[in-house]
């Protein structure tokens, strides 16, 4: 596996900028900081292995932050925005997260995910 480059590094800091940017009033989950609590899931979701313990931790905490289905449809968005901009992003890989991590977030990892069909 790869480390994250200072080039990867900024992507992500101006996706996550972007998003706040973006933010809807009446959400309560905020992209920046779901960016934030899946960072350490960068170099699984492009290489595939075993997520590292602190990209579980930052799934969990999604699931804790985003209990209703507002706060998933919101979460699902930002979570396909940032995929769709990440070069190397494996779809396959992020689809597998939660099962490997053992979290049932109930928000689906995907590019191309449905996000108003979130329950």
């Amino acid at each position: 596996m790869r480390n994250i480059t200072k080039n990867q590094t900024m992507l992500l800091l101006v996706v996550t900028l972007l998003m706040v940017i973006a933010y809807h009033e009446g959400e309560a989950i905020q992209c920046s900081q779901i960016t934030m609590y899946l960072a350490p899931c960068l170099s699984y979701v492009k290489g595939g292995g075993n997520p590292p313990p602190p990209c579980c931790a930052g799934l969990n905490n999604l699931k804790a932050s985003a209990p209703g289905k507002p706060d998933k449809q919101a979460a699902c968005q930002c979570l396909k925005n940032v995929a769709n901009a990440i070069s190397g992003f494996n779809d396959d890989n992020a689809k597998q997260l939660p099962g490997k991590c053992g979290v049932s977030v109930g928000v689906p990892f995907s590019k191309s995910v449905d996000c108003n069909s979130i329950n």
